[in-house]
C-alpha cells in the first residue's frame, strides 16, 4: 500500500478543465494504482478520453481546489508511472 495518495474528495470544484481532463477521475484511478491495483488502474487510465500528460499547467484548477492539491505537479508526475 502506498504511503501517499492524492487527497481528492471528488467534489469537482476544479472543473471544467481547460484541457478537458476529468481531474477527480484521474486522481481516483491514480490512487487505485498507488493502492496496488496496478492492472485495473492502468486499464481504466488508458480508456480515458484525456490523460494527465495533456495538462497544460494553467493553474485554474489549483485556485479552485479547497483541498489545496498541487494539481499541475501531480498531473506532471502521473504519466511517468502510468504510461
Amino acid at each position: 500500500m502506498a504511503l501517499y495518495q492524492i487527497p481528492c474528495d471528488g467534489c469537482c470544484d476544479c472543473l471544467p478543465c481547460a484541457a478537458e481532463l476529468n481531474i477527480p477521475e484521474i486522481f481516483r484511478i491514480y490512487n487505485r494504482f498507488l493502492r496496488g491495483e496496478e492492472t485495473e488502474a492502468l486499464e481504466e487510465y488508458h480508456s480515458l478520453a484525456h490523460t494527465a500528460d495533456e495538462c497544460i499547467r494553467c493553474g485554474r484548477c489549483e485556485k479552485l481546489c479547497h483541498n489545496r492539491i498541487g494539481i499541475s505537479a501531480v498531473m506532471f508526475g502521473i504519466p511517468e508511472e502510468m504510461e
